[in-house]
């Protein structure tokens, strides 16, 4: 009867111990797939930012300048450039938005001033982007291609002179 006893309580402490082992098995692959889900939705989160926030940025720059005297496709020391011009108390200024070394850039100037070398440095750096193809789609329709920095290319209509 003892060594039935004995038989019992091992069969017992290897139950319990392959629950266990079942137990932190599973937790484990649940931390592993919980870890790789976490990263594609990092991943998905930041591209879908950028994407967002260049959007929302355009956009802005464009409506907050329609009203004032023109919205074109120009050039920055070579550099195709999305050109906002308008005149303060009797003065021509620009904002020139431009892909230099891997971001987008905004430079405001008075038109014709020299600001230097190197003009394209001169701008504030807004938001990483690989590249962009400005258009004219219609009379009142600009058209912007954007590679993001993981290359993946986005486009976008904005409607000039809303008001």
């Amino acid at each position: 009867m003892n060594i039935k006893h004995e038989k019992n309580h091992i069969v017992d402490v290897l139950f319990v111990l392959a629950l266990f082992v079942v137990f932190t098995l599973s937790a484990l692959v649940l931390v592993i797939l919980g870890a790789s889900v976490y990263k594609q939705t990092v991943s998905y989160m930041d591209e879908n930012y950028t994407a967002r926030t260049a959007y929302s940025y355009l956009t802005e720059k464009v409506r907050q300048n329609d009203l004032y005297d023109s919205i074109s496709i120009g050039q920055l020391e070579g550099t195709t450039a999305l050109v906002l011009a308008r005149e303060i108390g009797g003065t021509d200024y620009a904002t020139y938005l431009y892909l230099h070394d891997g971001s987008l850039r905004e430079l405001f100037m008075r038109q014709g001033s020299d600001i230097g070398s190197d003009p394209l440095s001169a701008g504030q750096e807004i938001l990483p982007l690989l590249d962009w193809n400005l258009q004219n789609a219609g009379e009142h329709l600009l058209h912007i291609e954007l590679t993001l920095e993981d290359n993946t290319q986005k486009e976008l209509y904005i409607s000039l002179h809303s008001h």
